[in-house]
């Protein structure tokens, strides 16, 4: 097992080197792909599927009468404005078709375009939703809809990589760091702790849709402290992402975390 490890970690710091020597490309999108839906309001919402940087939106809504009735959107990437949010749209649609209990029959089914709609994200979990139908205008704050909890505990073998900004010595921006090896996600009392090869990392863990946040503190074995949040945290059964932004008593940075599931 310890032979297998190692030779998993020297995959993993290849892995990292290799990336380091390419080219600099745009960088992947937020994955919005959940159910959104604005709090205290029941019985609506928003389904989105993301695939690349399009996201496929399908709304359940009244209409007339009070009545279900559903539209959809393909909303591709708009802008990204000065205060970080990021913009999609795409034409709104109300669909036809065969009844259910009936043949499929494609010849029965209809589009409308029925007006404009927007999504204007100010961060992972949170949105700005604007549409029209027929000339009716909607705006909508909506939020990641959480229906139950995932955990973040396990073992991973993978990394945290991270660069500086906003330095109070300017020569320090640009800095990179990073972190390989094995870690650990842990709940322990109240709180989540991330130990990674050289930092360890306190706090708050909540659930946001599919994506989780942590809110936390942190030390490592070079003396730097500070504070950290983690956001669009998610697991799967091969392992975890995400990322993170955070500042010490000298520049702020921002980073990714990933690594892939330890099997026991």
């Amino acid at each position: 097992m310890k032979a297998r490890l190692l030779q998993m970690l020297r995959v993993t710091l290849f892995a990292i080197a290799a990336a380091a020597s390419l080219p600099a490309v745009a960088t992947t999108s937020t994955n919005y792909s959940d159910l959104w839906a604005t709090p205290g309001e029941d019985g609506w919402g928003l389904n989105i599927s993301q695939q690349a940087d399009t996201l496929f939106g399908t709304f359940f809504v009244y209409g007339a009468g009070n009545l279900a009735i559903w539209y959809s959107a393909t909303f591709t990437y708009q802008s990204t404005g000065s205060n970080g949010a990021v913009t999609y749209g795409g034409d709104l649609y109300l669909t036809t078709g065969p009844a259910i209990g009936t043949p499929y029959n494609p010849a029965l089914v209809g589009y409308r375009q029925v007006g404009l709609a927007t999504l204007e994200f100010g961060d992972d979990a949170h949105a700005l939703l604007r549409y029209t139908v027929d000339s009716v205008v909607v705006v909508k704050s909506i939020t990641r809809f959480t229906f139950t909890a995932q955990t973040l505990v396990g073992t991973y073998i993978g990394a945290s990589s991270d660069i500086t900004y906003d330095c109070k010595d300017p020569l320090r921006n640009n800095l990179v760091t990073t972190d390989p090896g094995q870690f650990t996600i842990a709940q322990e009392g109240g709180d989540l702790v991330l130990r990674l090869p050289t930092c360890t990392y306190t706090g708050q863990y909540a659930q946001q849709g599919q994506i989780g946040q942590v809110d936390a503190i942190y030390a490592c074995t070079n003396n730097a402290v500070g504070e950290i949040k983690f956001t669009g945290m998610q697991t799967a059964k091969g392992g975890i992402v995400g990322n993170y932004t955070g500042r010490d008593n000298s520049c702020s940075f921002r980073g990714n975390i990933g690594g892939m599931r330890l099997l026991q």
